[in-house]
């Protein structure tokens, strides 16, 4: 067991410095161990920044496992992001290759864009986060409930109603020409 007086440094410097001292090695070791020496020394730099924000929660005779702990959570996090790079590689390189679309087609897009732009952003708050969170992060009802800190039903729901305030939004835009349409020469 380690010196009992680490434990009352004074002030939160002094707690950190004393954690960090301790514990630096056995957490690197740990994160070698799971994730190689290349990743290693950022996801332990990233167990001690997220150490020093909860240094309240530190009790001292349990400190290594909470680090640990904290190690656990960190590299889950690298893997899911490693994950979903790779799936958005393979959706990538599973696109068909296209031909240039002509400038009006460009611009045409652009405006859509934009008026999707701007219809989710004259919802509610609460309802173009949770549109975000599924469609450009791409997370499942289970994984909204999870960061909005809600239950899985209540992020379904929630999604459900924020589906169609935007739909009912996005039909009160007045028709534009459709890049298909402006490249036949026709109206939508």
């Amino acid at each position: 067991m380690r010196s009992s007086n680490r434990g009352k440094s004074t002030g939160i410097d002094g707690r950190f410095s004393s954690l960090f001292v301790s514990h630096y090695d056995d957490v690197l070791g740990y994160c070698i161990r799971r994730t190689g020496r290349a990743d290693a020394d950022d996801v332990a730099s990233e167990v001690f920044a997220v150490a020093w924000r909860r240094i309240d929660d530190l009790d001292w005779e349990t400190a290594k496992p909470w680090l640990f702990g904290i190690a656990r959570g960190v590299l889950a996090n690298q893997q899911r992001s490693a994950s979903r790079r790779i799936r958005l590689r393979e959706k990538i390189s599973a696109l068909p290759p296209g031909s240039p679309d002509s400038p009006e087609v460009v611009v045409i897009r652009r405006e859509q864009d934009q008026e999707v732009i701007d219809v989710l952003s004259s919802l509610q708050e609460s309802d173009s986060a949770i549109l975000m969170l599924s469609v450009w992060e791409e997370l499942t009802a289970p994984e909204i409930a999870i960061v909005l800190n809600i239950s899985t039903s209540a992020a379904e729901q929630r999604l459900h109603r924020a589906k169609q305030r935007f739909t009912k939004a996005l039909e009160r835009v007045p028709a534009q020409v459709s890049p298909r349409a402006a490249k036949e020469g026709g109206e939508r």
